[in-house]
């Protein structure tokens, strides 16, 4: 029997949701809490960044309390990047294209990623 391809596109994606296990759901429905998360540490972090040029000298906790920022930006910038990519397959964009919030955590992830590797291997090596 015919089915006209929208319905097929239509139970492609219920099937494609059926498929999702719980983690996803609980981190979909997880997803404004962890994105509050992200923006609170993000200001902290860009703060505590700008603090030594007003203080003169920084100590040692507040280049661990910047790292400790550090990561939870990383980490909840890839939590919220790999939902994003998982809730949009690139199979369902018209040309593969990203959406903004695919591009925007995905790249504060990778920036980040690096950025925390390199000023976590400095405080190791510092102290």
């Amino acid at each position: 029997m015919y089915h006209p391809q929208h319905d097929r596109e239509q139970e492609q994606r219920m099937h494609r949701s059926q498929q999702h296990g719980s983690f996803f759901r609980r981190m979909r429905n997880a997803l404004p809490v962890v994105t509050g998360v992200f923006w609170a540490a993000a200001a902290i972090f860009v703060v505590l960044f700008a603090v030594p040029s007003f203080i003169g000298s920084i100590g040692p906790w507040l280049r661990w309390i910047t790292a400790i920022t550090l990561l939870v930006v990383t980490l909840s910038s890839g939590t919220i990047a790999w939902v994003e990519f998982k809730s949009n397959p690139p199979e369902e964009a018209e040309r593969g294209e990203w959406t903004n919030k695919m591009l925007f955590y995905g790249l504060v992830f990778a920036v980040t990623f690096f950025v925390a590797f390199l000023y976590w291997l400095t405080l190791y090596f510092s102290g």
